[in-house]
């Protein structure tokens, strides 16, 4: 039992198996997922689990003891993925034998975890991903090969595995499997958003030499050598705002994003990290101080990243995003990397293998 000192619980319930090896595996990774799930909480429910049959303990046995901790409200999570017999008929009426032993409980079921879009996506990847190691897998050792090469063989495998039915242009296809590749993560395929027109308006900017600007410096060091082949200007937030201050109320991210002003006007702006650098952006928008060409935003994390990518895709601005938690600094710079290739390529020039770092140091401030 994970306990996190508040009135609220969760137990996740899974079937249970009478097998000897996964009878000897199934509570280590029963309370594996507990702890993250009471991680990703926030430590504001206590996180328990319990098995349907073969195992212990039981619903009723977790129910009993969360009760006896004072705990109001228990959500219960069926670990299944579609709603078969054990959701539509054992669970309730487990739940209903439990709420005339604990009138003063408030027993919540959720739904099946195959009602998820997100989670199947998920489940798909890993297939996925399974699927590319078979494929990708060769006898005998394995040997090192040209950064070319790695490249191509990865980008072949990513295209063989994405789902066909994405709807996507050829220009997002590219930068989705840029994506992919920074992250070794399938799933991610299906779920990158485009505003309409996007990649051409980035496309554009950069076309025009327009300058890109980035929330933190790892960002704005993994596109420096594409950026300087396109003489495009790179600028990082945080540079400017370290040397300006800030408010105690404000991050630096989104000081430093204030700090640039109209200079975002037809800009190319990378967030990657900071979900304030992005609500910062969207405030200037909101209140008519800034335009830029095109926002990639994708900050990562359990607090404000996933509302100010859903704030994002509200305002009437060319955008590239991954809703939810996902994000990160590297598919960020993967984004406007692939936008930077496809410039070079429609242009002419060579962008270089991908496992080549960056040329010169990091980025100027505002």
């Amino acid at each position: 039992m994970v306990d996190c000192g508040a009135p609220c619980g969760v137990i996740i319930v899974c079937h249970g198996s009478r097998g000897e090896l996964a009878s000897r595996q199934l509570p280590s990774r029963m309370r594996d997922i507990a702890e993250a799930v009471a991680s990703q909480c926030g430590g504001r429910v206590e996180v328990g689990w319990a098995a349907l049959q073969f195992n212990r303990p039981s619903l009723e046995e977790a129910a009993d003891l969360m009760a006896g901790r004072g705990v109001g409200k228990i959500i219960i999570v069926p670990l299944f993925l579609f709603p078969g017999r054990h959701i539509v008929e054992d669970i309730p009426g487990l739940i209903s034998m439990l709420r005339r032993r604990h009138p003063h409980v408030e027993f919540v079921l959720t739904r099946a975890l195959g009602d998820d879009e997100a989670f199947l996506s998920q489940v798909a990847g890993n297939i996925a991903a399974m699927i590319g190691g078979v494929l990708s897998s060769s006898k005998g050792l394995c040997r090192v090969a040209a950064a070319e090469a790695i490249e191509r063989q990865s980008m072949d495998i990513i295209g063989r595995l994405l789902p066909k039915n994405l709807k996507l242009s050829p220009e997002e296809m590219a930068v989705v499997r840029r994506i992919v590749h920074a992250s070794g993560e399938l799933a991610l395929g299906r779920l990158v958003k485009f505003s309409p027109g996007a990649v051409v308006r980035g496309l554009d900017a950069i076309r025009d030499g327009r300058p890109i600007i980035t929330d933190v410096r790892m960002l704005a060091v993994g596109i420096q050598r594409l950026a300087g082949a396109c003489r495009c200007p790179v600028f990082c937030a945080l540079d400017g705002a370290s040397s300006a201050g800030h408010p105690p109320a404000d991050t630096l991210a989104a000081t430093g994003m204030r700090l640039f002003g109209d200079r975002l006007d037809g800009a190319l702006v990378a967030i990657g990290n900071a979900p304030t650098a992005l609500l910062a952006l969207l405030e200037m928008v909101d209140r008519r101080e800034c335009r830029p060409a095109l926002v990639i935003g994708m900050p990562v994390g359990f607090v404000q990243a996933k509302e100010s990518k859903e704030e994002l895709v509200k305002r009437e601005l060319p955008y590239i995003t991954v809703p939810g938690t996902r994000g990160g600094s590297a598919i960020a710079a993967a984004a406007v990397n692939a936008l930077l290739r496809l410039f070079l390529e429609k242009a002419g020039g060579g962008a270089g293998p991908v496992g080549e770092c960056p040329d010169g140091g990091g980025s100027s401030g505002p």
